[in-house]
């Protein structure tokens, strides 16, 4: 009997299974912002759909990487606090959207600490150049009937941990030096 009562708590009932299956999936084509030239990827939207984490896998062509081609890794998660409607219920805008991420650089040009680049003399490089850690801050315009899928396209200026500290070190940098412009379309799977 206690098994059987475990077993009613613990296991998820179809209609809460077939709700989760059914769930809030997106996926994501991202352009420049810190994640490669384009992204692709995807997530699940958390919280009464107010915050989403996803993984992207971007691309940098050669011809901009000086050298090879890199791939570009990164979890991004972005907090929607509000939405309004715009006129018909099918139009939504996010007015604000902040976010953090963090992304790793492939390639040999990069080393994850100054100990495994085995090319400078301890405490030269302080920081990974193969890891970011960014904030990012945009806003969004959604399009779709409710309780279907929506289109989502967003823009968002996104930094990062080494921006930050070359700001805070190096006073003639202004916002535009810290600050990169990114953007893209969500499409939500229902």
């Amino acid at each position: 009997m206690v098994a059987g009562m475990l077993a009613v708590v613990l296991l998820p009932t179809a209609s809460a299974r077939a709700q989760h299956a059914a769930g809030p999936y997106f996926l994501t084509l991202h352009v420049a912002g810190g994640t490669g030239l384009v992204a692709l990827g995807g997530g699940y939207r958390l919280a009464h759909e107010r915050l989403e984490p996803e993984l992207l896998v971007g691309y940098v062509p050669r011809r901009l990487s000086g050298g090879k081609a890199l791939a570009i890794f990164t979890l991004k998660t972005t907090w929607l606090p509000w939405k309004v409607g715009l006129g018909a219920a099918r139009w939504q805008t996010q007015p604000v959207t902040l976010g953090a991420m963090v992304n790793y650089t492939t390639g040999q040009q990069f080393f994850l600490t100054n100990n495994t680049a085995g090319r400078y003399r301890p405490g030269y490089y302080w920081w990974s150049s193969a890891v970011r850690l960014g904030l990012l801050a945009g806003t969004r315009l959604s399009y779709g009937r409710p309780g279907s899928a929506r289109t989502a396209a967003y823009a968002e200026l996104s930094t990062n941990d080494l921006h930050l500290v070359s700001a805070l070190t190096n006073h003639s940098l202004r916002l535009p030096d810290i600050l990169t412009l990114g953007g893209g379309l969500k499409q939500t799977l229902k």
